[in-house]
């Protein structure tokens, strides 16, 4: 990492641009949902410790902000995925565990897809006090 990317880095959470981005990507992917400004912070936070891991690593062949710009983008995405569609995140792909544990710490709605209603037959037993007063 060039000295430049390091500067850059460190001052980088004071800011605030991060934040800006994380609203924009999720503006293009047509999210809605109305987040809190800790909860964004949270993810900017957390996109810039994978840029980081990214940018210091031994083949960083990108800037630093380019991998944050990736990095905001990934969970603008998996915000998309949490929030506009109920099928199920895999942990092992692109979405981590740390960030499905930031969508359950502040409450971020689920889509949920309901079923075709069915009609079905109810057995439920006949009540005995329906026979209490019947004469004999």
């Amino acid at each position: 990492m060039r000295f430049i990317d390091s500067a850059i880095r460190y001052a980088f959470p004071t800011l605030g641009v991060g934040v800006g981005w994380l609203r924009e990507e999720l503006r293009a992917r047509g999210v809605s949902v109305r987040l809190t400004k800790a909860c964004l912070r949270e993810l900017v936070m957390d996109a810039d410790a994978g840029a980081r891991v990214q940018a210091l690593g031994a083949d960083a062949a990108q800037p630093y902000l380019t991998s944050l710009r990736q990095q905001i983008a990934a969970r603008a995405e998996f915000l998309r995925a949490w929030t506009l569609s109920d099928d199920r995140i895999d942990l092992a792909g692109p979405y981590s565990d740390q960030l499905v544990r930031l969508a359950h710490k502040y409450a971020l709605p689920r889509a949920w897809r309901l079923s075709e209603p069915v009609a079905v037959d109810s057995k439920r037993p006949t009540r005995t006090y329906l026979y209490w007063a019947r004469a004999a």
